[in-house]
């Protein structure tokens, strides 16, 4: 009795790291293609020290809010996005590099709005005392909440970003 409940244990132990390790060690936890590739940031507008919207290549825009205010936003004029699964960049904020024990899906510079995930103001000179600001969310928007934020109140920007869906991936038919 003592042996088969042993035995049974274990093999649904076995089981069930089996079934876990399946989908891998490095799965995403969303589907990477809706984050957020860091490199490919073209144009940005601060809402407020809170909330930020960007454009990547490829049309793509985002809705990017903050966990706590960073009054850096409005004062420096470059912005750094670095994902939580490496170290922060040096010069260029458009480049990436693999760091120690990085996760190889999402190191490319992917921002999900993950642990880890933020945005650092700086100035033309990268001096190491910037503050990262991290990130609490990223949703795709379409392009006209993107260019509605410009020349609007902080307020009337995010009541319109809040009002505005969230853009859904579309995948092609066969």
């Amino acid at each position: 009795m003592k042996t088969s409940s042993v035995f049974l244990f274990a093999t649904t132990l076995c089981l069930g790291t089996g079934i876990a390790g399946a989908a891998g060690p490095h799965a995403p936890l969303r589907p990477v293609g809706e984050c957020m590739v860091s490199r490919n940031v073209m144009d940005w507008g601060v809402v407020d020290n809170r909330r930020l919207v960007v454009k990547t290549l490829g049309s793509r825009y985002y809705d990017i809010q903050l966990s706590h205010s960073c009054r850096d936003l409005n004062r420096r004029p470059f912005l750094s996005f670095s994902d939580g699964m490496q170290q922060l960049p040096l010069g260029s904020g458009r480049g990436w590099r693999r760091g120690i024990g990085a996760d190889p899906v999402t190191t490319d510079g992917r921002i999900c709005g993950d642990i880890g995930d933020s945005v650092v103001p700086h100035s033309a000179l990268w001096t190491g005392t910037e503050i990262p600001c991290r990130i609490s969310s990223v949703r795709r928007i379409d392009k006209r909440a993107f260019e509605g934020v410009f020349g609007k109140s902080s307020e009337e920007a995010r009541r319109m970003l809040d009002s505005s869906p969230t853009v859904q991936r579309t995948t092609a038919s066969r």
